[in-house]
């Protein structure tokens, strides 16, 4: 996947996906037609003509900022803007407790912003909110969070920190997120490491972060070789808020197992962490979606090579993803032995457990790159897939549909994130079990429906453990669905009796 960026990295402002990548939020068809419509470009043309409700791509950016080590976030925005942070705060704190890091707790900051501010500007408040974020809590990095309304009245966000960064002891860079500007969320990642890329140095200090070989060493050409050797068997994984320590624990056990070492970038870091994602021979993203934008610099600016390969869920997917990284450096045969002797394990482990999913009907609902590998490795185990809802559509999924479609070429998929098309579309599917992403289980429940999460940072879901307890967690629900039933005895639906008769994405358009 080569993406010629540069002139990207160099602006002020990243771009959203919409600019840089062929997407798309509206679509239903098979999988087959889903990919054509993408590679041909009238994936562009998609739109719809009611929206019920939309994600704001500043939370994922937080989402991200709130896991790095000793950092401050301003809030830029009126103060409803921050509603999420407590919860953001709490997770970020389990996370980083969960990894063997002090569990701090999430330090953040809003300027505010009244009407008046509108309309004389916010960036006094912004510089004030600044230096009071360095004298008061001493952080390493001060994230500026830029939202949609410094955005509509042209507050000069890049000014503000380049300016005030002069007098501050930490390091202040700006995550310039205004949702109105993208509707895929997924420029939300981006714009975070836009933030880190610009403003955060990436090359590790000598004699701070690493001891260099001296020439005058009379070992110098083993210790040289032995320290080079040591930066190009060191891969560094880009991880996400909803990637948990124990699928990186998995990753790592695995890649460890064939003479790898392994770094997790960049949630979850700390200054000097950071500094050393330069410090490696391979740099491989855990999911197509998440990283492309980094991976594409570090390339190009430090020549990183990068591998983007599915996301390890299931057995094909895994592994892709781990004889990728082996190729690389001319360990497959390890790495199959590894990889055959592991497969048989789960195989055994899972054979009493396969009838009672097989022929199951499954809906899987939520990230695109999640739901189609999802889909692809419970289709193995002999389960029903009957749809797939993606919640947007862009270029670094095509690999992943490509297969999907060899898989199930008329497979139902939609591109939408509107519950009242998710609602309606249960409606006459009718699954045993969905698969949904966290924010949609209360009205799945409400519906009769019973379901499991796509991810959950608390428990595993990659490689082979994390593979064997999705399967655990279908079992669990279906064999548990009591609540669900009574529930939906109980809840009147907010749809009337006509919105059922129609076709759940009749308002998508050309």
């Amino acid at each position: 996947m080569e993406h010629k960026e540069t002139n990207y990295y160099e602006q002020a402002i990243p771009p959203v996906r919409d600019r840089r990548l062929t997407v798309g939020d509206s679509f239903t068809g098979t999988s087959c037609e889903l990919l054509n419509c993408a590679k041909s470009g009238c994936m562009l043309k998609k739109n719809r003509r009611f929206w019920q409700a939309n994600t704001c791509q500043m939370t994922l950016s937080l989402m991200m900022a709130t896991t790095v080590e000793n950092a401050v976030i301003v809030v830029h925005a009126p103060i409803g803007c921050g509603s999420n942070m407590h919860s953001l705060g709490a997770s970020s704190s389990v996370g980083k407790a969960r990894r063997g890091k002090k569990p701090e707790t999430t330090v953040w900051l809003s300027t505010n912003l009244q009407e008046s501010d509108v309309i004389t500007g916010g960036e006094d408040k912004l510089r004030r909110t600044i230096i009071y974020a360095d004298r008061e809590f001493r952080p390493e990095i001060i994230f500026v969070v830029a939202t949609c309304t410094p955005a509509i009245i042209g507050d000069d966000i890049e000014e503000i920190v380049r300016s005030t960064a002069e007098g501050t002891c930490a390091t202040v860079t700006a995550i310039h997120c205004p949702g109105f500007k993208s509707r895929v969320v997924a420029s939300a990642y981006d714009s975070f490491y836009h933030s880190v890329l610009r403003r955060i140095p990436l090359e590790p200090v000598p004699y701070e972060d690493y001891t260099p070989v001296e020439q005058s060493d009379p070992d110098y050409l083993i210790n040289i070789h032995r320290f080079n050797a040591q930066k190009r068997l060191t891969v560094n994984i880009f991880n996400a808020t909803s990637i948990g320590p124990d699928d990186e624990g998995e990753l790592k056990r695995l890649l460890n197992a064939i003479g790898v070492n392994v770094r997790f970038f960049a949630e979850y870091c700390s200054m000097k962490e950071l500094r050393m994602m330069t410090f490696a021979g391979l740099n491989v993203s855990m999911c197509n979606l998440h990283d492309d934008y980094i991976l594409t610099y570090l390339k190009e600016k430090y020549d990183i090579p990068y591998i983007i390969a599915d996301m390890p869920i299931g057995f094909t997917a895994t592994r892709n993803w781990i004889l990728a990284i082996a190729d690389h450096y001319d360990l497959s045969d390890k790495a199959k032995s590894l990889i055959d002797q592991e497969e048989q394990e789960l195989r055994k482990a899972l054979e009493p457990l396969l009838p009672q999913i097989r022929g199951k009907r499954l809906l899987i609902c939520g990230g695109v790159i999640r739901s189609g590998t999802e889909a692809i490795a419970l289709k193995e185990l002999g389960v029903n897939m009957i749809g797939i809802r993606a919640y947007h559509y862009d270029t670094n999924a095509d690999e992943v549909f490509t297969g999907l479609a060899e898989e199930f070429p008329d497979l139902p998929v939609a591109v939408s994130n509107q519950p009242f098309e998710m609602i309606n579309q249960l409606r006459r599917l009718k699954p045993d079990v969905v698969i949904s992403h966290n924010g949609t289980h209360g009205w799945l429940a409400k519906a009769g429906f019973t379901s499991v999460q796509l991810f959950d940072a608390l428990k595993p879901c990659f490689a082979y453990t994390g593979f064997y307890r999705i399967v655990r967690r279908l079992i669990f629900a279906m064999k548990n669905s009591s609540y669900e039933t009574r529930l939906a005895q109980y809840v009147k639906q907010p749809y009337k009796a006509d919105w059922y008769a129609r076709e759940p994405y009749s308002y998508i358009k050309d």
